[in-house]
């Protein structure tokens, strides 16, 4: 793992945090992708009820991204029927840094501390940085949603088998 980057179990504390790095990082990654008004119109309440919502769930872990005592992102993993990678945000100035990929060492340590030998994640179709770097991690396509009435719908699932 990178030395000087850190995840931490996020707590209540932490929701205004991830709710502002979602709000930045999709004002970046998704604009063109997800639509102007939803972007420009951020449903700040509704996000951190959300998050708040997944913080109380068992079935969901969230961690905080730092490096050098800053916020730079966050990821949530959901365990249900199959464990799913449901977020994995890094605000774009830290990306291609090796923090995807110790992200990764996360979500598979977690795997195997729950039995499992692989998890999905979905992806927007349009988000071609994401989909190379899932790739790159060894993700196999094993279905599509496409063709949904709004495009930002649309989304690609891989599956992570671990080694």
């Amino acid at each position: 793992m990178t030395a000087d980057v850190m995840f931490s179990a996020a707590t209540d504390v932490d929701t205004a945090a991830i709710v502002g790095l979602r709000h930045r990082i999709w004002g970046t990654t998704y604009r063109g992708i997800y639509p102007d008004q939803m972007l420009d119109d951020f449903a700040w309440d509704w996000h951190h009820e959300q998050e708040l919502r997944r913080l109380h769930d068992p079935k969901y872990a969230v961690y905080l991204i730092r490096k050098e005592r800053q916020n730079i992102g966050y990821l949530t993993i959901h365990r249900g029927d199959v464990v799913t990678l449901q977020s994995l945000y890094i605000v774009s100035e830290y990306q291609q840094q090796g923090i995807g990929r110790c992200a990764f060492d996360l979500v598979a340590a977690y795997c195997r501390e729950h039995g499992v030998s692989s998890f999905v994640c979905h992806c927007v179709p349009q988000n071609h940085n994401a989909r190379k770097f899932y790739e790159r991690m060894g993700g196999v396509v094993i279905g599509e949603d496409l063709g949904n009435e709004e495009s930002w719908q649309d989304s690609i699932l891989y599956r992570f088998t671990l080694a």
